[in-house]
């Protein structure tokens, strides 16, 4: 996507520490997330949340596959907030990241369609 400058996988919202792929499996709490970098100056944070916020699932699921987007700042729940209420998703859990801890997954996880299908994508 244009406008991604990087993207890694990781895990967070839960209370275990060092997550790992299996621990998550087994229910530990933790969500498999996905953290971007953009360039503002390609996409702004309210069209990028707007591409996000699009694609994500209200419905109910375990904590491991839950759609759920982490905030930087007051500013950035705002954008959220408003973006969510006008996709019909004002459901959709708009957390702080300030009070999660990211941990990146394993190696084997980053980049995972790029390295099964020899291309690079964000």
């Amino acid at each position: 996507m244009d406008g991604i400058v990087s993207s890694s996988v990781g895990y967070t919202g839960g209370q275990a520490k060092n997550p790992t792929y299996e621990s998550v499996c087994r229910g530990d709490g933790h969500t498999e997330a996905v953290r971007l970098v953009f360039d503002p100056k390609v996409i702004t944070y309210e069209q990028l949340m707007a591409k996000v916020v699009g694609q994500a699932s209200t419905h109910k699921t375990k904590a491991q596959y839950m759609s759920a987007v982490w905030a930087n700042s007051p500013e950035q729940a705002e954008v959220l907030q408003r973006v969510a209420a006008s996709e019909n998703k004002a459901a959709l859990p708009i957390l702080s990241a300030d009070e999660t801890k990211w941990y990146d997954a394993e190696e084997y996880h980053q980049k995972y369609v790029e390295k099964s299908m020899g291309r690079r994508r964000y």
